[in-house]
């Protein structure tokens, strides 16, 4: 059973997990045939893992029209161009969280593209440079960059490392998150768990099991529970992610179809064309329980486990959430954070884009309203409204938050964005001296055994509906001075739950121990998951775009980050044409990824 590497590989799983990337695909197990009960490793790494947890060019009257920025030494324009030639693009973008700063961070590396094309064969115009200028204003009615991405320092103390409250994790196949926080030179630390937990099932009345560590007879006890399901419900997984990472492909994204138009339709208008490209429609229309049984997997398996994973990620039932969200949810990979905090990325991000930032009732954004110049034979505009009785026109607007959760009226225009309802969610963190959990509240009496540090759970029919969705405890702090006494040992825990935990309930987990500083926090986390056949768009109206609209199939840091790309994309090619945005004549190895994950054109092979 090649025992010695399933040991030397579970010491190392506490350091390991796995960002249920969008569909994003990974070779979770090796080859299959190298070793017998690689299933039982990966199911491991994913329970380990959930725990931490987006027309053809127009031709504006005020500027002369072209289609190749990239050809221009050949083609473009007949006389040099002067810095009054052209006006600036003026982009709004509402919402400073994943997709917000990203989007102001790609757009202003096409800024910098802009920058460095010379147009050498045009006489005149050896050492000119191409005069167009993208003017950034991002709205953020908050008070803070980061939107859902935010961390708590435990104890209030800033000396001690913040704990991820929002998104918590990026894999190592999150290609556009690791990429950024390589190339910003932040420091990313695996995914935080107390070293030894021990992990636990709770279905509400009793644990299905609750002393998993790791050992040969735990992997013998899944085995004979579940048989051979992780086995075909992983192959599944592979099966889709390896379908998702085609986006990171520049061959899948930029090769042509004719000269105006790619073979994926990259950059998509909708959330539609980006799921068909994929071939990931029937996983989306599809309930993750159907789906999953129709495909051989267990339903004991699905309603154990499946279901534990997809209430741990998305606060849903796996007979809620669609299959692709299920696969996303059982996805293991290694997976990590930032050190001091993930906003750090997207603060910088935000800085380094250079855009300008408006926040509080200054970003505070009401209203945004299209104004009609096709009399004119003008391109569309858009008014960007705020509270503070402000106003401005912009050229194109980006809708970078939840609509929904917006309060932002949208007028003259007969389009509307699609109602996306999102789940609420309990985080609670929790600084006590109790080293486990207390028996007494999961009805253990007698004995004191040591329960799980990390605990998951299932909502069985006919049986009581858990309090919590997970408990894990994530850090031991030494010696720490509080309330006026120096503590030996504290630890800090992390609960997600539907509806708050009052303080009774707090201190009924951890009975024996003292519960020292709690820490709630509520988050629309996340839209609800279900099957649908209809999907949002990208371009709302003309010159309109909705990053959020990803989010409705998958949440996650990266896939906002893959929203942001797209929806930078589609502005840029209707502005700069086709080949700004895919290149000119560029040699793609079909089984690269894109190193110049921020750039445009072949460069960004």
């Amino acid at each position: 059973m090649c025992w010695f590497r399933w040991h030397d590989l579970y010491n190392n799983l506490m350091h390991c997990g796995a960002y249920l990337v969008p569909p994003q695909p990974h070779n979770l197990h090796g080859a299959s045939n190298k070793m017998h009960g690689s299933w039982i490793l990966w199911l491991a790494s994913v329970f380990w893992s959930i725990l931490s947890h987006a027309s053809p060019l127009q031709q504006y009257p005020f500027r002369q029209r072209y289609t190749d920025v990239t050809a221009s030494r050949e083609l473009l324009l007949s006389e040099c161009p002067n810095s009054g030639a052209r006006p600036v693009l003026r982009v709004a973008i509402i919402g400073a969280g994943v997709s917000g700063t990203s989007s102001a961070y790609f757009l202003s590396t096409a800024q910098e593209k802009l920058n460095r094309l010379r147009l050498r064969e045009i006489p005149g115009c050896a050492n000119s440079t191409l005069p167009e200028h993208i003017s950034i204003t991002v709205y953020e009615r908050t008070g803070r960059v980061g939107g859902r991405v935010y961390g708590v320092h435990p104890l209030n103390d800033s000396s001690i490392m913040p704990v991820e409250i929002g998104a918590s994790i990026y894999a190592d196949i999150n290609k556009n998150m690791a990429r950024a926080v390589k190339a910003l030179r932040f420091k990313s630390i695996s995914r935080e768990i107390l070293p030894g937990s021990r992990l636990g099932l709770w279905d509400g009345k009793e644990f299905i099991f609750n002393d998993f560590k790791g050992s040969k007879w735990d992997y013998w006890k899944l085995y004979w529970r579940y048989g051979s399901s992780p086995r075909t419900l992983l192959d599944l997984v592979d099966r889709t992610v390896s379908q998702f990472l085609q986006i990171y492909s520049p061959k899948f994204l930029h090769d042509r179809r004719t000269s105006q138009k790619t073979k994926t339709g990259y950059p998509w208008s909708s959330l539609d064309g980006f799921i068909d490209s994929l071939n990931l429609r029937e996983l989306a229309q599809l309930q993750a329980h159907t789906y999953f049984v129709q495909n051989k997997v267990s339903p004991v398996f699905v309603e154990e486990m499946v279901n534990a994973a997809t209430r741990a990620n998305y606060a849903q039932s796996v007979e809620q959430v669609h299959a692709l969200a299920g696969m996303v949810s059982m996805k293991a990979a290694n997976a990590f954070s930032i050190r001091g905090g993930n906003e750090q990325l997207f603060q910088r991000l935000m800085n380094d884009s250079g855009a300008s930032l408006r926040l509080n009732t200054r970003g505070d954004v009401t209203g945004i309203m299209r104004m009609s110049l096709a009399e004119q034979d003008r391109h569309t505009e858009w008014w960007v409204g705020t509270r503070d009785g402000h106003g401005e026109a912009y050229d194109m607007v980006i809708i970078a938050t939840p609509w929904d959760q917006s309060s932002i009226t949208l007028l003259n225009t007969e389009k509307r964005i699609p109602h996306m309802h999102f789940k609420t969610i309990h985080v609670t963190l929790v600084v006590t001296d109790a080293s486990h959990v207390d028996p007494k509240y999961f009805g253990i009496n007698g004995l004191k055994p040591k329960l799980p540090q990390v605990i998951f759970t299932t909502n069985q029919h006919g049986k009581t509906n858990p309090e919590f969705l997970s408990l894990s405890y994530i850090r031991r702090l030494s010696y720490v001075f509080y309330a006026g006494k120096k503590w030996p040992k504290l630890y800090i825990v992390k609960i997600f739950s539907e509806q708050a935990l009052v303080d009774q309930r707090i201190q009924a987990i951890f009975g024996h121990g003292s519960v020292l500083w709690t820490s709630q926090h509520v988050w629309n986390a996340y839209p609800e998951l279900t099957p649908t056949t209809h999907w949002g768009p990208f371009e709302v109206d003309d010159n309109l775009f909705y990053t959020n609209s990803m989010e409705r199939l998958v949440s996650t840091m990266e896939t906002s980050m893959v929203a942001a790309k797209n929806v930078a994309a589609l502005l840029l090619q209707k502005w700069l044409g086709l080949q700004f945005v895919h290149g000119r004549d560029c040699r793609w190895d079909r089984g690269s990824t894109i190193h110049g994950w921020d750039s445009w054109g072949c460069k960004g092979s």
